[in-house]
């Protein structure tokens, strides 16, 4: 299209002399290209998945009377049971998905902690605040008792709980490697004490004394060979080529040393 053709697109407020413009016969490319921009399209959450929008539900009451109600976003249950025969209209509950922490015991028994999810009893008269979405937390999931209505104020004070306890979990964990060492160097860290356990998670230059090996950099090997145990020599060692990183050293050492105990092992056990 033409310079002089758009011009005929511009609203009358925009030019100057005012003057009443025709629209064009067909739709200017220019417009379309806004109205595309601006066009939202289907509704859809924060992952960008489509949101269905819900339409009311009529409940049958005890009584003989009908409750019409629409579900909120967050609800997941379908009502079909309810539809069919709701109680009283304070009977009516919605719930949102559950998110759990499950654990599982040394003897296969599993158990779920920390479960909660979003509630709402729309009509419920009791006083209990209910009749607005709450979280529904449970320490213990194995049990139907939650903690009670709780605000997002209270739910804020659990999570700061929570966390307090992860953090002393830290450092109980910490002091748990410290044990486990205090332990191997009472036994003298000799091989046939390590554990493939051990071998993960000690120091390796602790691991490299027990085994009373020696470490020496090349400048290359054989057959592009990088890391090579050599435990048959006057002196035990492991041989790296020095292109070899820190890390990729603490993990080649862990890995040949794993392959040693495992073998030690296999060998005690016949």
């Amino acid at each position: 299209m033409s310079n002089a053709a758009r011009t005929t697109s511009i609203p009358a407020a925009f030019r100057q002399s005012g003057a009443p413009v025709t629209p064009p016969a067909t739709p200017d490319p220019l417009e379309t290209a806004l109205r595309s921009a601006f066009d939202q399209g289907e509704p859809v959450d924060a992952d960008g998945n489509s949101v269905v929008e819900k339409k009311p539900l009529t409940y049958q009451l005890r009584n003989g009377g009908v409750l019409v109600e629409t579900c909120p976003s967050w609800c997941i249950l379908d009502h079909v049971a309810d539809m069919e025969k709701l109680g009283y209209a304070e009977d009516l509950v919605h719930e949102g998905a559950e998110i759990e922490h499950a654990v599982t015991s040394i003897e296969g028994d599993r158990s779920t902690i920390l479960a909660a999810r979003i509630q709402q009893w729309p009509f419920s008269t009791d006083g209990s605040g209910s009749e607005v979405p709450y979280m529904a937390l449970r320490p213990d999931a194995g049990h139907a008792e939650a903690l009670g209505y709780s605000s997002p104020d209270d739910v804020e004070a659990e999570i700061k709980r929570t966390e307090a306890h992860l953090a002393q979990l830290r450092e109980l964990n910490a002091r748990l490697v410290e044990a486990r060492a205090e332990y191997r160097r009472r036994l003298g860290l000799r091989p046939e004490n390590l554990t493939v356990d051990d071998v993960r998670t000690l120091p390796v230059a602790v691991l490299l004394k027990a085994f009373g090996l020696k470490v020496f950099e090349v400048g290359g090997m054989p057959d592009n060979t990088l890391v090579w145990l050599d435990r048959g020599g006057e002196q035990p060692a492991f041989y790296m080529d020095r292109s070899l990183t820190q890390a990729d050293r603490e993990t080649a050492v862990r890995q040949c040393l794993v392959a040693v105990v495992e073998a030690m092992a296999s060998k005690a056990a016949r």
